[in-house]
């Protein structure tokens, strides 16, 4: 492998000598498609939720049936419990810093590697009770929801990096080194709860106008509690993450870095289940191409 060009300035030069400048419509396009797949699974995640939680409803009434909704006990310990979860959502969890690594382009295995600034960054579903934000010039991400009872939450964030595929190849290595520390936890006071938790590499095709990679990698998660479960989890460390796809020699291709939360929980009469999570991520650098 020989090293032909290092530093951002000189690999950004080099690619676009060889393909040009990136098509705008192609990032506008990617956005999109983000967007929408973001919304319409929320939708239909939480029409689905909603509909099991409508079904469960009568029988949890049935069953409680001979408990009085505003007797003091149970009146103090709902608002117990959701006093001690409203202060476990406040816990902070570290943001990973981001470590420098040089750009560079090499033949041989025809990689390019590149590092923040990165060229686009992208939320979803940033609200009074959520957070969402990503920012491309230092690579970082943080996601954070909680659903006290409030049914089927989303946020989701991500980094793009433009590379131009310099020859035709049906298994281009797409790769991210992470920094990464989450805290996630859900609880079913007589109701249900689930967490859910997807990192994902996509890449969008400026010619091809579609998805050509979309992989699941780590970490990722799904986890759900019935009545009086409780269930947690924490983590962080750095983690290296790929996948492969095809590419078209001398083509533009949005390399996509995103994570998406789900928080779900239900109420009624009785209560309520909690759902919550909080993530953070830097990615210090991406690669096209093999090692």
């Amino acid at each position: 492998m020989t090293k032909i060009t290092s530093g951002a300035k000189n690999v950004k030069k080099l690619e676009q000598a060889m393909g040009g400048t990136p098509p705008a419509s192609a990032l506008q396009a990617s956005r999109a498609a983000l967007q929408r797949i973001t919304a319409e699974r929320l939708r239909s995640y939480g029409k689905a939720r909603d509909e099991a939680a409508k079904l469960a409803e009568p029988m949890r009434k049935a069953i409680f049936s001979h408990l009085d909704k505003d007797d003091p006990t149970i009146a103090r310990n709902r608002a117990a419990t959701k006093a001690l979860f409203e202060r476990r959502s406040k816990r902070t969890i570290q943001s990973p810093k981001l470590e420098k690594f040089e750009p560079h382009f090499s033949v041989g295995s025809n990689l390019w590697l590149k590092v923040p600034p990165y060229d686009d960054a992208w939320t979803f579903g940033a609200a009074s009770n959520t957070v969402a934000t990503a920012d491309k010039a230092n690579g970082q991400c943080s996601l954070a929801a909680q659903s006290f009872g409030d049914g089927t939450l989303e946020v989701a964030a991500g980094v793009m990096v433009w590379f131009l595929a310099p020859a035709d190849d049906p298994q281009q290595r797409f790769a991210a080194l992470m920094d990464y520390s989450y805290d996630w936890w859900d609880s079913a006071a007589g109701y249900v709860a689930h967490n859910n938790f997807t990192t994902r590499l996509w890449v969008w095709g400026a010619t091809e106008q579609r998805w050509v990679g979309q992989a699941d990698v780590s970490p990722s998660w799904s986890d759900g509690v019935g009545w009086w479960e409780d269930h947690s989890g924490e983590d962080g460390g750095r983690i290296a993450v790929q996948t492969y796809l095809p590419v078209r020699a001398n083509q533009w291709y949005a390399g996509w870095v995103w994570f998406d939360a789900i928080p779900y929980a239900d109420s009624g009469f009785f209560g309520s289940a909690f759902s919550s999570i909080h993530f953070n991520a830097t990615v210090p650098f991406v690669i096209f191409g093999s090692l």
